[in-house]
């Protein structure tokens, strides 16, 4: 095999060389902090669940340092089963630090309860339900294995005496498995917080069956058959009842847009809303449309249509620091007609970075704050670049000086709303008459950002392109439908 240097690679192999270095550099850094977290889990479940001063005698010396070694190693498996599987654009640090909260969270809980309880009172589907409202479902089950996995490691250590229980904190930590892979599966539904809590409840009683059947199997026929699943299940329930609290906790802490979140957000007593349809009514206007186009559009391809929505909303609030400036503002006064084009652009642009630290200020979910500074990419701001060209006696400028900083879309949901928001300007400039126009103006809008190179850094294919564009074919009509001009007199329907 031919080695290729850094500078024959293509942009994808290079931007995977990228993502490899990062990955190693943000392990290195991180790491030492993990390492002495899981020592000090470790030294935890010592001491709930053993004697701690004899843990540490030459005789357990093995045993404990093998656990310490053991759950150290866990953390490796967390991070790259997390942070190093992570998609580009989004939050994968934060992800991971929410991953290691919620083995720590969870192996606190899961320790004392087992020891104090019952071995099948092990919470595992706590991780699993937080993970899965607030990331992913692979990062719920990660934290789940993970969790399980230091859970067999400190009972099977020697370092406590609960060899005889071993079996059962086995089925039990399988059934919180099991649990967590079936929650994960809420997560693409999309459901209010009453239904998921609803759905947790339901999807958990799977762990009912499985205990009975794994009780069966070990050939448990008396009192246990009945009372195992009833512990499991109420460690499930358990676990339901501390997801609300706690995923309200870590919302806060990690500003995270969850589904729940987000629908908040979209409520338009939300302050910046207000500002934004007190002051810009136009581009307030103009974001509930492309909210609307968005939604449908992530829903077609398989992103977050709760994501979408919100950042449309929000995506042009970095002109509310001069509305005036937006055609959609403006009645009979464009200040545009006072100034030279390299000014008038500068003040469009602008609109993408004041968006970014309003956006911050207002502390909004870094998914919202980066769609407001990538939904126009590197596009240059054509109007304006033809009219400096008009007033030009060279007739020759450079388009970087008319053109939006970006950068470019990192993620789909952030080209959606760089495509609806052009598309629905433009056809509120100027409708085509008929369909076949509007049809050949959406296309043309869409293929001239993917020949501009907009969509070169974010995932999304030539498949959901089409797909794109034929959504909001489809609905941008319905949502800009005109209204039948009636005579004078004639009586309106």
């Amino acid at each position: 095999m031919i080695k290729k240097n850094y500078a024959e690679l293509t942009s994808i192999e290079k931007a995977a060389v990228q993502h490899r270095k990062k990955v190693l550099v943000t392990f290195g850094k991180t790491y030492p902090a993990a390492l002495v977290l899981s020592a000090l889990l470790s030294l935890f479940g010592i001491f709930v669940t053993g004697d701690f001063k004899a843990a540490f005698t030459p005789a357990m010396a093995t045993a404990t340092s093998g656990l310490f070694a053991l759950n150290a190693f866990m953390f490796v498996v967390l991070f790259f089963a997390t942070y190093a599987k992570a998609e580009p654009g989004t939050s994968a640090g934060r992800d991971y630090l929410l991953c290691v909260s919620m083995v720590t969270v969870t192996y606190m809980i899961a320790v004392p309860t087992c020891a104090k309880l019952d071995a099948y009172v092990l919470p595992l589907s706590l991780g699993a339900l937080v993970m899965a409202e607030l990331s992913n479902r692979r990062n719920a089950v990660a934290v789940t294995l993970v969790t399980g996995g230091m859970l067999l490691l400190l009972f099977v250590s020697g370092v406590n005496d609960y060899a005889a229980k071993m079996t059962d904190i086995t089925v039990s930590v399988l059934g919180g498995f099991v649990v967590a892979l079936t929650v994960g599966e809420l997560k693409n539904k999309h459901l209010s917080r009453f239904k998921f809590l609803l759905g947790a409840c339901g999807v958990s009683f799977v762990v009912v069956p499985f205990i009975i059947l794994c009780n069966l199997a070990m050939g448990i026929t008396n009192i246990g058959l009945l009372y195992n699943p009833l512990w499991a299940y109420c460690a499930a329930l358990g676990a339901v009842v501390v997801f609300t609290p706690l995923v309200a906790v870590f919302e806060g802490i990690f500003n995270i847009a969850d589904d729940f979140r987000l629908d908040e957000l979209t409520n338009l007593n939300q302050p910046l809303l207000k500002r934004l349809a007190s002051e810009a009514p136009g581009t307030f206007n103009h974001s509930l449309v492309v909210g609307n186009l968005s939604e449908a559009c992530a829903q077609a391809i398989g992103e977050n249509p709760h994501l979408a929505r919100a950042a449309a909303y929000y995506h042009d609030i970095g002109k509310l620091k001069a509305p005036i400036y937006f055609s959609e503002n403006q009645s009979d006064y464009n200040p545009h007609d006072e100034l030279v084009p390299e000014v008038s652009v500068s003040m469009i642009t602008a609109h993408t970075v004041f968006g970014e630290i309003l956006a911050k200020q207002y502390r909004l979910p870094p998914e919202i704050v980066a769609v407001c500074r990538e939904h126009h990419g590197t596009s240059p701001v054509g109007y304006f670049y033809r009219k400096a060209l008009n007033l030009t006696e060279e007739g020759d400028l450079s388009v970087g000086n008319y053109q939006y900083p970006g950068p470019k879309p990192q993620t789909k949901v952030s080209a959606i709303i760089m495509i609806a928001d052009t598309v629905e300007a433009a056809m509120r400039a100027y409708t085509p008459p008929d369909r076949e126009e509007f049809v050949t103006r959406v296309n043309k809008l869409v293929d001239e950002k993917l020949v501009l190179g907009q969509f070169d850094e974010c995932p999304i294919t030539l498949k959901e392109l089409a797909v794109i564009k034929s959504t909001i074919i489809e609905t941008l009509p319905r949502v800009q439908h005109g209204r039948v001009a009636y005579e004078k007199g004639e009586k309106k329907a």
